[in-house]
């Protein structure tokens, strides 16, 4: 049978047991000897071979494998207007956040606000201007949802005035 990667960081420490038995046998000392729970994981750090629990804590973290960066799969965007793929994948992402900013801001017109909207418009025109470039086309993508709820209020107060003068 194979060992558990806390068994193993367990072995590279010298350590007696795995951490989750060492809090487990320290909670047992608690509760025999009637000491507190950090004095009881003192005395098995002790016993361990280090002056404190959070040293012998410190040292298995930093033995713990480290995440592995994923590898970025956005691209550099250095001229306007933007490539087909990024221009469908920017209107979809604007289509979904619209709902979302909807919800979130409540206009007293919906319906009108929502007859207003036009996603290829937005990103064609509104999205990013040639002062921005070059930008990550994965930045670039976060923009839409970080400043959408902008220019949905401005569709809002231009849907409210048109109410006011129908009405």
């Amino acid at each position: 049978m194979s060992n558990t990667p806390e068994q193993n960081r367990c072995k590279s420490m010298n350590l007696s047991a795995p951490i989750n038995e060492l809090k487990r046998k320290a909670k047992l000392i608690r509760r025999e000897e009637g000491v507190p729970l950090n004095q009881a994981l003192a005395r098995i750090a002790k016993e361990e071979g280090y002056a404190s629990w959070g040293l012998l804590i410190r040292e298995y973290e930093a033995q713990k494998p480290k995440p592995t960066v994923q590898p970025r799969v956005g691209y550099q965007i250095t001229s306007l207007p933007v490539d087909a793929s990024y221009r469908k994948e920017a209107i979809e992402l604007a289509h979904s956040t619209l709902e979302m900013v909807m919800h979130r801001i409540e206009p007293d017109n919906p319906k009108d606000t929502r007859a207003l909207w036009d996603a290829e418009n937005y990103i064609d025109n509104h999205h990013l201007s040639p002062d921005m470039l070059p930008i990550d086309s994965e930045y670039a993508l976060s923009l839409i949802e970080a400043l959408l709820v902008h220019h949905v209020i401005d569709l809002a107060l231009q849907a409210d005035s048109m109410a006011a003068e129908q009405s």
